[in-house]
């Protein structure tokens, strides 16, 4: 009985893909936050990256840290090899510090 129950949980487990899967990709997040940050809107296309941009915030037990969401946001653009520095300081001069 025991094993038959860690056996299960093992292999469901296994089936769950993990959470970062959905994650949209950085380069994609540049071009659309891009795109925000100097007026355009990329549509419906653009909604999960946005979301996935503003969704990066960190916190502690006192509340939103801005220092720390701007670097984490800059790491996370910075992971997208062809992304313009010019454009990516644009993005995080702009929508860096909200709060998500």
């Amino acid at each position: 009985m025991k094993y038959a129950t860690i056996t299960t949980v093992m292999l469901c487990i296994a089936i769950v893909p993990p959470v970062y899967c959905f994650a949209s990709d950085p380069c994609e997040v540049v071009l659309c936050m891009y795109g925000k940050a100097t007026g355009n809107s990329g549509g419906s296309e653009c909604h999960s990256a946005e979301k996935t941009f503003f969704n990066i915030v960190k916190k502690n037990k006192h509340g939103f840290l801005p220092g720390h969401t701007l670097n984490a946001r800059k790491a996370f653009l910075g992971e997208c090899a062809s992304a313009d520095p010019e454009a990516v300081n644009k993005i995080l001069s702009r929508f860096g510090r909200l709060r998500g």
